[in-house]
C-alpha cells in the first residue's frame, strides 16, 4: 500500500532534509544521537570552528531535531530522539511509497 502525504507533511519533510543536506550539520546530528555534546565538542569533532558549530547548532535547533540547555557556563546540544525517530519513520514510510514493489491499480492501467 502507497503512504499518502499530505502537502503540509511534504514540506515539512522538505525542509528538514534541507537542513540535513549540510553535511557538517549531519556529522553533528550523528554525534548528538550518542549523548549530548558542547559546540566546542562538536566544533573539535568534525573539523569546523566554534562559530560555525554554533551557526549549524542554531539551525538544527530551529528544525526541532536537536534540544539546547543551559548547564551552568555551558550550553549543551542533544539529539531530540523522538523528532529523529519520527523523521526515521517518515522516510521509511516516504520510500516504500516510491518503491515499485506495489502491485498497481486498474486505474493506473492505461498509464
Amino acid at each position: 500500500m502507497v503512504s499518502t502525504f499530505s502537502r503540509r507533511q511534504v514540506e515539512r519533510i522538505s525542509h528538514t532534509l534541507a537542513v540535513l543536506g549540510e553535511p557538517h550539520r549531519l556529522q553533528m546530528l550523528r554525534w548528538l544521537r550518542r549523548g549530548p555534546r558542547t559546540a566546542g565538542f562538536l566544533a573539535d569533532a568534525i573539523g569546523v570552528s566554534p562559530s560555525l558549530a554554533s551557526h549549524h547548532l542554531s539551525v538544527l535547533v530551529e528544525s526541532g531535531l536537536v534540544n539546547r540547555r543551559q548547564v551552568g557556563t555551558f550550553v549543551c546540544y542533544s539529539a531530540d530522539r523522538a523528532k529523529v525517530k519520527a523523521l526515521h519513520q517518515e522516510l521509511g514510510r516516504l520510500a516504500g511509497a516510491l518503491l515499485p514493489d506495489d502491485q498497481p491499480s486498474e486505474a493506473s492501467a492505461p498509464c
